[in-house]
């Protein structure tokens, strides 16, 4: 875990004064009298303490401190072990494959991890259908990203065109939205303060095409069997499996 760099400095900060026996004067000693410039000056250091304390409030109450993390950090790839087993057991996988290692970022302002994993299962009709299963993790550091959340709640963040339909999911962060994107695609978002988890499946099918045709037709016309938005329900249970995934023990 990489720790956030400590306040040092806050509003005005200024260097602390030094008061020595040469600036009593004659007659201030370290008896009697010549106590009390030392006692002023403890007391001018609580006094300067607490206004600049005061000071760093208020600054804060004006420009807001940073997003609760809830105790998130980027851990393992979410899509690693069996952090998506609820959807995979859903699509009745016959197989699936991360791409490994999964794409992470550490920055001053914002963690991010991305990974995928490729999910091929039958069709019912002697086909195969196969989903790609896509992870976003974005751990906001320093500012809210709830506006932005909102603000995109509608939108395909792949293309900037409005979604088929949104729906509002409970039981998940402080918000969370379903996203039918298309028959082909569904999306889960969740924003709990600083962080903003997406688990996006989408689904094509291959119908026993040889590897050869399939790298021909590569990004041709693609379509499962039946639409995706049936999965919504195992998309939310993994992504608690993710969510839960990305927390650091004792939160």
């Amino acid at each position: 875990m990489i720790s956030e760099p400590e306040l040092t400095g806050g509003p005005d900060e200024g260097g602390a004064e030094v008061i020595s026996d040469a600036d009593r004067g004659p007659g201030r000693g370290r008896g009697g009298a010549g106590r009390r410039p030392w006692v002023w000056g403890v007391g001018g250091v609580l006094l300067a303490s607490a206004v600049w304390a005061g000071g760093l409030r208020v600054w804060t109450a004006q420009h807001g401190g940073p997003p609760d993390l809830h105790g998130y950090v980027l851990g393992d790839s979410p899509c690693a072990g069996s952090t998506l087993r609820p959807l995979t057991s859903a699509l009745h996988a016959q197989y699936s494959t991360a791409v490994t290692p999964a794409a992470a970022r550490l920055g001053p302002a914002l963690d991010q991890i991305r990974c995928s994993l490729a999910v091929g299962a039958p069709d019912g009709s002697g086909g195969t259908d196969s989903f790609d299963v896509f992870v976003t993790i974005d751990l906001h550091k320093r500012t809210d990203p709830r506006a932005e959340f909102e603000d995109q709640a509608q939108v395909d963040g792949s293309d900037l065109t409005p979604v088929k339909s949104v729906r509002k999911v409970t039981g998940l962060g402080d918000e969370a939205v379903a996203q039918t994107l298309s028959r082909l695609s569904e999306e889960l978002k969740v924003l709990h303060g600083g962080a903003v988890f997406t688990l996006t499946l989408t689904g094509y099918s291959t119908d026993f095409v040889s590897d050869d045709t399939l790298g021909a037709l590569h990004g041709g016309p693609k379509h499962v069997s039946s639409d995706v938005g049936r999965f919504e329900p195992a998309l939310v249970e993994a992504m608690r499996n993710v969510m839960k995934g990305q927390q650091s023990s004792g939160s």
